[in-house]
């Protein structure tokens, strides 16, 4: 489970302070801070769970109430046949809604669906709750679960622990299945696959690899079951990482509330989490095209030469603030046009690039009017309005505070959303984090309230809303963006892939993120690559003005404006494809969609395809993610792509590949993104088009790759309002057939359905791909044959109507800068032919044809050569090509080869083009079987056969759980956590900029002790600003005293720097003093801490050594109190409870476990430890049998929350009676009384706080010592030993030298 309050050892100071012999006679023991400890591991806390169960009732149809022993009740409420809800609040709270600040809705206004026939049973001590579609079954002894789909048979969820609640986590554990695999959690950047992993439901605001920002908390699994806790609470998610084949599911509440779903299938299980929050929304049409970003009402331009050249000329440079320069302004109506946001619709369309919809305002403190009044201001921002739609561009705005008029707020920044879209025809929202916050319910509030808002004053008007910060119920109103992220990297197109089908996977389908990032980068091939991965995706946003350069799409220059403009305009021709499968994202399978959806196996459920996913049923799309092995325009290779069974079409050029393998050296020229059509696939597009308005409604377009039988079906309604939520919408099924004597007939049925605005005549264009002329065509339109007559040009086409064209060599370089190097590319498929028939009304007719002598089979160009083909010699993988988790076999080049294949893990790799593959993402020290041979046409030569085992994992020994402190603040969003989170990439710890960070303490807590070996510091990969360079290294067990281990000198460079303790020592905590780092900061991707091979960590507390801290340790420690060095029993395991080190087991390290339990102590900064006590008896003779009564008396006490010491006494004078406690509060006395080894006899009294309990304050008397008097005796016994705990572990340490006792 989840730690609840984990402690740590911190500020151990051995201060010691000399009993001062009073005047007065009393026993004074002073005491001064020495030591502190809090956060010493996040081992469980055992909470209160729960028992066996009493009785099961059924309250009402669909509700069961469960009665446990201990008198707790759990309610189970079925939602819909199978779809249960499970609550359970020990504190007596009834089954509710999350609370939630402002107030917000996860499920929808009806959740529920009809329930048949609940029925509870009880047999054979099992309590069974039954629908048509779930059994539970409730064991009476243990009161855990197991949940079955009684469709299948199977056992779906199981639990294997009770509930543990505590007052601020509950957390559920399930069985994990060995074959079991689990999606979900929302954005979670760089990750899709979550088996074996912990995920983060927790708004982290940090938008790399490994952050998460619009976190779900729901989850499914290919057993059969998916699940969401319903609250606004972060929580965590453990699917098998910490403990193998244990689910372990918590969030940070004080109750259960769980929502389980039992289905087969991610449609299935996807629609269960609909019904309950919410259908994703359907993107307007102009939503899927570019938007455009920036502020235009705020900066001022002057000219530079290293400014951003404008239309006059001109290099201008933006200042936010007034440097003289030109201000700009929405419409350029003050001498400022080529600043003004008109001057960007103007801009795209110079450029002829598609721009769908443009926000003017986004930046902070932008506005959009320079009036002094809202309303005035809303007249401009109404100006610019009618200017864009004009021009077929939408407009919207972004939100940086109140979308309502808020008093005291300026005309500039004052918001009125309903104005906005009634008067100013607003149709975007952009929310962002400056807005929304850390509040879950705060994002979902707001996009709820825009969500209707819009269609209510926007003449129904389809809310287009893009939301950081999403939940659960966020995708029925808005679609995601994935934050700020820096562009001109690989990285940024790497982690993005996967993050994306993350996002499908958890029910947002609706995904986007900047071009080329927020901050973009001049690397051309990144911006093209992006451009190109990004035409298969819902949404482009080209976020503008908040980096040094401008993000246009022809910001670069060519090649990159040619390429760009050739992708932005197929995007727009795949219009009717995209917008079919965003309708089915609706209610099944998600937009972009991972490859074991279509094609599930062992190699698709894993990570194994994060960088490629299906785009629809048809397009495999394999994004350009690395630079692999590119020259210097950008030209490059991609291998690890793999095809599904079934035949694959390179989309660009029309190669057929075979299925079930996995190809390498794919060649991707810099304007090639490796696409993949199915064969069979029927693609409804139209003509190429820079915005909605531009397309032609009259027109339809299909492409067919004719294989058999296949059939889509393509819908439309009106794109931008409500109404297709009432079903006001087309769709019409298209067919394909081919038969044995290769002949084909297209079928197209009559389109069923009507929204406003739909054009029923309409001409409809077929495209054929072949690879020769076919020998006859036959057209009918309700069985009534139609004359085609050929024609030769495409302008003949473009013309005509019932004409057909047999395209011999299709350019795609169409859309290329006139004039440019890029426009000589050639770049040409297989042939096309091209039927255009006539308008007709296609609600009422049906058209057919028929192609006769059809054929579609390309040349492999992968195959040249002929003759023998010996088998590869030399095949190894040498010692320098293996590693931990990657192996490269290689071997010499074979005559005759075109290329080679390899047989690996039961998959084929082919078209490999090298004489060598590389592996990636194996596991550490297990050994691998590879099989190479050579291709050619001819055939394939014998197997040779490589047997190769991974070298250890490097980090095998690295210390994970660790955390660091800084002295040096950090950059928001860039804390000193991301160093010790075993994220090498996109993951970055930095100073806060423009302060001067140097010099510095790194300091470095373990959690645990260790021996250490070494450190390993990975620096920024391009060892810029605050890559350490110089300084010392110290370590600690108490992070007060330290110990230098020596110093170090690192080059400036991206190397892994190594500092290793020669010595090594064990210690919890390590310290760098930073001297010098460059530009004054400190930074960094990662530290690794290595413990000496072969040793263990030792989790201070954990005295039982079981690798957690609860009850059991306490025990133990109660009976070893006062064990002290020396005493037979202590050397070994006992010695490491001995956490501050001073010979004996006392109160402060009893308190390193008391104060984990019953929900762990407050760690809110308190006053430190003060105070002293003292000690007094009646009198100082004693006769035999006689009561010697010690009283103890705290002096001036601050924040005391355990204490002890000790009394030795002669056993031959004195027999201890007991401890009679005065004013101790909640303190557990576990006073002992110990007979060491040596013989001497020792009272240690002892009392401690378990958990969150009152501290001791102030002077009054806490105790009794009574001894008896074994004979007569003159009381002069001496304490040593004493110590004063608090909360956060600061012991205050004594040291005895005499002792005054009062006398009658």
């Amino acid at each position: 489970m989840k730690k609840e309050t984990p402690i740590s050892l911190r500020h151990l100071r051995r201060i010691t302070a000399i009993l001062l012999l009073c005047p007065i006679s009393l026993s004074s023991i002073q005491a001064s801070v020495a030591s502190d400890q809090s956060d010493v591991s996040s081992a469980p806390v055992c909470q209160e769970q729960t028992s066996g169960i009493l009785r099961a009732e059924k309250i009402n149809p669909t509700t069961v109430d469960v009665l446990f022993t201990n008198q707790q009740r759990m309610t189970i409420d079925f939602y819909g046949e199978n779809i249960f809800r499970v609550f359970q609040d020990n504190s007596g709270g009834v089954i509710r809604d999350p609370e939630a600040k402002p107030e917000a809705q996860i499920l929808v206004d009806q959740p529920r669906r009809k329930v048949s026939g609940l029925s509870v049973d009880e047999k054979d001590g099992y309590i069974t709750l039954t629908t048509a579609q779930v059994r539970i079954e409730l064991n009476k002894q243990t009161g855990l679960m197991k949940v079955f789909n009684p469709l299948t048979g199977k056992c779906v969820i199981e639990e294997v622990a009770p509930v543990v609640f505590g007052p601020k986590e509950v957390t559920v554990t399930l069985k994990e299945n060995p074959e079991e695999y689990f999606y979900g959690g929302g954005v979670q950047n760089g990750r899709f696959s979550h088996k074996g992993k912990v995920i983060a439901i927790e708004n982290q605001n940090s938008w790399t690899d490994g952050g998460v920002a619009s976190p779900a908390p729901f989850y499914w699994s290919t057993n059969g079951y998916g699940m969401m806790w319903y609250t606004f609470r972060k929580g965590e998610y453990d699917f098998g990482a910490t403990e193998k084949n244990i689910v372990k599911l918590s969030h940070n509440s004080s109750y259960l509330d769980i929502f389980y779903m039992v289905n087969d299938g991610a449609v299935s299980l996807l629609n269960d989490f609909y019904q309950l929050t919410g259908n994703p929304v359907l993107l307007p049409k102009f939503g899927f095209y570019e938007g455009h970003l920036n502020a235009y009402n705020r900066d001022y331009w002057k000219e530079d030469e290293k400014g951003i050249l404008f239309e006059d000329g001109k290099r201008y440079k933006e200042s936010q603030k007034d440097n003289g320069g030109i201000k700009e302004s929405l419409n350029g109506e003050k001498n400022n046009y080529q600043f003004s946001a008109r001057a960007v619709i103007d801009r795209y369309k110079n450029h002829d690039m598609p721009l769908g919809w443009l926000l003017p305002n986004d930046g902070y403190g932008a506005g959009y009017g320079q009036t002094e009044t809202l309303d005035g201001n809303i007249a401009n921002l109404k100006s610019l309005g009618d200017y864009a739609r004009k021009n077929g561009v939408e407009i919207g705005l972004w939100t940086q505070s109140d979308l309502h008029p808020k008093e005291g707020v300026s005309a500039l920044l004052q918001r009125d959303i309903v104005k906005e879209v009634r008067d100013a025809g607003v149709r975007v929202l952009k929310t962002d984090v400056a807005w929304v916050g850390a509040g879950y319910s705060f994002g979902l509030n707001g996009v709820a309230d825009v969500g209707h808002i819009m269609p209510y004053y926007g003449n129904d008007a389809r809310p287009f809303i893009i939301s950081l910060d999403g939940w659960a119920g966020t995708q029925r109103y808005a679609g995601i963006w994935s934050g700020d992220q820096t562009g001109g990297e690989w990285e940024y197109i790497r982690f993005h892939i996967p993050t994306y089908i993350g996002s499908g996977l958890s029910g947002q389908p609706n995904i986007c993120s900047d071009m080329d990032g927020i901050f973009g980068g001049k690397n051309a091939a990144v911006n093209i690559r992006d451009f190109q991965w990004k035409t298969f995706t819902p949404m482009q946003l080209n976020m503008d003005g908040w980096g040094a350069n401008e993000t246009y799409p022809h910001a670069l220059g060519e090649p990159a404006t040619s390429i760009n403009r050739m992708y932005l305009k197929l995007k727009s021709e795949l219009m009717p494809y995209t917008y079919s499968f965003a309708r089915e994202a609706v209610d099944g399978m998600p937009l972009i969609r991972a490859m074991f959806l279509d094609y599930p196996n062992e190699y698709t459920y894993g990570t194994a395809t994060r960088y490629q996913y299906m785009y629809g049923t048809d397009f495999l799309v394999a994004p350009v993610y690395q630079n692999t092995k590119a020259d210097k325009e950008g030209n490059d290779i991609r291998n690890g792509i793999y095809l599904p069974e079934g035949t694959w079409i390179d989309y660009f050029s029309g190669e057929k590949y075979e299925g079930n393998r996995i190809l390498s050296n794919f060649d991707t020229p810099v304007w090639k993104l490796p696409v993949f059509v199915k064969n069979g696939a029927i693609i409804p597009m139209t003509q190429p088009n820079n915005n909605v308005s531009e397309i032609d409604p009259s027109l339809r377009i299909y492409e067919f790759y004719p294989n058999r039988h296949t059939a889509t079906v393509e819908y439309d309604d009106d794109g931008v309002t409500e109404a297709y939520r009432q079903e006001k919408s087309v769709s019409t099924l298209i067919e394909s057939n081919v038969d044995a004597k290769n002949r084909v007939t297209i079928t197209i049925h009559p389109t069923a359905g009507s929204f406003d605005g739909f054009v029923k005549d309409k001409k409809t264009e077929l495209r054929i791909n072949v690879t020769e002329k076919p020998k006859k065509l036959t057209a009918r339109i309700n069985n009534k044959k139609v004359k085609l007559t050929e024609v030769s040009t495409a302008a003949e086409l473009l013309n005509g109507e019932n004409v057909f064209w047999y395209e011999e060599t299709p350019n795609l370089n169409k859309f290329a800068t006139k004039g440019s190097e890029f426009e000589k590319v050639v770049i040409t498929r297989n042939p096309l032919l091209h039927i255009k028939l006539g308008s007709t009304d296609i609600t009422a007719n049906r058209i057919e044809l028929d192609v006769e002598g059809f054929r579609f089979e390309p040349a492999d160009r992968n195959l040249v050569s002929t003759g023998t083909l010996s088998v590869p010699q030399n095949a190894q993988v040498s010692e320098q090509n293996r590693e931990a988790y990657t192996l490269q076999p290689t071997w010499d080049k074979v005559p005759n080869a075109d290329y080679y294949e390899i047989e690996f893990n039961g998959m084929l790799y082919t078209t490999i083009r090298d004489t060598y593959l590389l592996f990636e993402d194996l596991k550490a020290d297990t050994p691998y079987a590879f099989k190479v041979r050579a291709v050619n046409k001819d055939g394939v030569s014998e197997w040779a056969e490589i047997q190769v085992k991974t070298k250890t994992n490097p980090l095998e020994f690295a210390i994970r759980g660790i955390e660091g402190e800084s002295t040096a603040a950090s950059q928001g969003g860039f804390g000193v956590d991301r160093l010790f989170n075993f994220s090498e990439s996109g993951d970055t710890w930095h100073t806060k900029y423009s302060v001067n960070s140097i010099p510095l303490d790194l300091i470095i807590d373990l959690k645990t002790v260790n021996q250490l070996d070494k450190f390993h510091y990975l620096p920024r990969a391009d060892a810029g600003n605050g890559t350490l360079l110089k300084g010392t290294v110290s370590y600690s067990m108490d992070k007060e005293n330290w110990t230098e281990a020596g110093a170090f000198e690192w080059q400036r460079n991206g190397d892994v720097k190594v500092f290793t303790f020669t010595e090594r020592p064990n210690a919890r905590y390590i310290k760098l003093n930073v001297t010098a780092g460059v530009g004054n900061y400190g930074s960094g991707r990662e530290i690794y801490v290595f413990k000496v091979p072969g040793t263990a960590s030792y989790l201070q507390g954990d005295i039982n050594n079981d690798g957690k801290i609860d009850r059991n340790d306490l025990t133990s420690y109660m009976n070893y109190t006062g064990l002290r060095r020396g005493d037979s029993d202590f050397e070994g395991y006992i010695s490491k409870g001995d956490i501050n080190m001073n010979d004996l087991i006392d109160a402060y390290d009893i308190s390193v476990v008391a104060t984990q339990l019953d929900g762990g102590v407050d760690r809110e900064a308190t006053e430190k430890v003060s105070g002293s006590l003292s000690i007094s008896t009646p009198k100082k003779q004693y006769q035999k049998d006689e009561i010697v009564e010690i009283r103890v008396k705290g002096n001036d006490l601050r924040s005391v929350n355990a204490l002890s010491f000790a009394l030795p006494y002669d056993q031959s004078d004195y027999e201890f009676v007991g401890v009679e406690p005065l004013n101790m509060k909640a303190m557990e006395n576990l006073t002992y009384d110990r007979l060491h080894t040596n013989g001497v006899k020792s009272l240690y009294p002892t009392f401690v706080n378990m958990g969150k309990q009152e501290a001791l304050e102030g002077s009054e008397e806490l105790f009794i010592l009574k001894l008896k008097a074994k004979r007569k005796v003159k009381f002069d016994l001496n304490l040593k030993d004493g110590i004063l705990v608090d909360k956060q572990m600061i012991g205050l340490y004594l040291q005895i030298h005499a002792t005054n006792i009062s006398l009658p």
